[in-house]
């Protein structure tokens, strides 16, 4: 008997301390929110990377009707025209029509004999709903279709995680700031900021590539090129004389061609003449001169010696 009422002494005991240390107690509340806020932003986190939230909170409905499906369009439309750079500024007008605009204008353009050579790019944002009209509207504008190409990305799924992940994400801010509302310890406060911080971070950068997306969606991507065409020639063939008479035309032609090209050259070379000759007596002039002053040298010498007197013989001592 007295063992029994130990016992149950025991048991009223531990669930006196269990009541104590609830969640709800004014003493003990704060110290057990914190380690509950740390487990949640496990959860958060976990859920942000893997793509999955403890007990479904905050999962979209993996169910979405076909005409709510997010897609991204964009398309390469290349056209030919004998006049590109009409085409590019209709191409402007036909943007803001459909209430798009140009994000790029290049134009190559040269302007020949045979008309106008080149081309010009241009890309453009138009609003998806008008897509299809987009590109039939631009190839009215030009002369011939040459070359289309659209490729589509379905979004969908991507859309639904990142409206997932932020409303996670954002309970998660939202949970952490209350907790910092209530901290008093220095130690908890510095802890509490620096989680907000990071938290708020990882928010900012889902909301950031949900926005990115979203415009990708909305508005689609248009490159257009118009290129002029170039002039096809017929082979002109055999052009030169039919006959013996025109071919002495011809030769009579080319030879008083010769005869002119011939008196040019020496109209041309004729000024320089006067400047050659005094170039070439510069140098021959000197030349000659020392040459003639070298053979009158050598013939001076061996008259000199036949007339020298004969120096006089030595006196002859006795």
């Amino acid at each position: 008997m007295r063992t029994f009422r130990i016992s149950i002494v025991a048991a009223a005991a531990a669930l006196l301390l269990l009541g104590c240390s609830a969640p709800g107690d004014p003493d003990g509340g704060s110290d057990a929110a914190e380690p509950e806020a740390a487990d949640q932003g496990a959860v958060d986190d976990g859920a942000v990377d893997g793509g999955t939230v403890g007990d479904g909170a905050g999962i979209a409905d993996p169910q979405v009707s076909a005409g709510d499906r997010a897609v991204v369009y964009e398309s390469a439309l290349e056209v030919a025209d004998p006049d590109p750079d009409r085409v590019a500024e209709e191409v402007w007008d036909l943007a803001e029509s459909f209430g798009g605009y140009v994000t790029a204008d290049e134009r190559d353009l040269t302007a020949t004999d045979d008309g106008v050579v080149g081309s010009a790019r241009l890309t453009m944002r138009i609003p998806s709903e008008h897509f299809q009209d987009a590109m039939d509207g631009l190839t009215a504008l030009a002369e011939r279709e040459v070359n289309r190409s659209v490729t589509t990305e379905d979004v969908t799924e991507a859309v639904v995680d990142l409206e997932s992940y932020i409303a996670t994400k954002s309970a998660s801010v939202e949970r952490v700031r209350e907790l910092l509302a209530d901290a008093e310890s220095v130690t908890a406060i510095l802890d509490l900021e620096s989680e907000l911080a990071t938290r708020e971070g990882e928010l900012a950068s889902l909301q950031q590539q949900l926005a990115d997306l979203e415009e990708r969606v909305a508005l689609s991507t248009i490159d257009f090129t118009v290129t002029a065409p170039q002039a096809h020639r017929s082979d002109p063939g055999y052009t030169g004389p039919d006959s013996f008479w025109d071919g002495l035309v011809v030769g009579f032609k080319g030879a008083l061609g010769l005869l002119v090209g011939l008196s040019v050259a020496v109209g041309v070379v004729l000024p320089f003449l006067p400047l050659v000759a005094l170039g070439f007596a510069a140098v021959l002039v000197p030349l000659r001169w020392r040459a003639k002053r070298r053979k009158a040298t050598a013939q001076a010498a061996p008259v000199a010696a036949h007339a020298a007197p004969l120096p006089p013989a030595p006196p002859v001592r006795t």
